[in-house]
């Protein structure tokens, strides 16, 4: 894994962005296993965020206007624990939108949270 700490934080958003981008293409070819290793890269995005403190964490949100559903998504699951009221609406318009892959993973997230509200905060 990249050592993250010598980037910027507009570069770790790119960096987010992409692995999203390759993310999505991944349910187009069905590649599981490069799926979740792109899980585990945007989760080191994360920490790596979560490190610097909250308002770089936050920086996430601006992913929202993101034209990718997966961007989005990510962006909304990763920094629900921060930011709970824009992550819920933008998973809610996600999971309205009809998309065969995103929309049913954020009525999944949506669901968990219903069930226990802090189920992302482990992120």
């Amino acid at each position: 894994m990249k050592n993250f700490a010598k980037y910027t934080v507009p570069e770790l958003l790119d960096q987010f962005r992409n692995a999203c981008l390759a993310q999505y293409d991944t349910y187009l070819t069905d590649d599981v296993s490069k799926r979740n290793k792109l899980f585990d890269f945007l989760l080191a995005v994360t920490r790596e965020l979560k490190s610097r403190g909250v308002e770089e964490r936050r920086a996430l949100l601006t992913l929202f206007a993101d034209k990718n559903p997966q961007v989005r998504f990510q962006a909304a699951s990763f920094v629900y624990a921060v930011a709970p009221v824009e992550a819920k609406a933008c998973l809610e318009a996600i999971a309205a939108a009809g998309l065969p892959d995103q929309s049913l993973s954020a009525g999944m997230t949506l669901s968990g949270l219903e069930e226990d509200p802090n189920c992302l905060d482990w992120i």
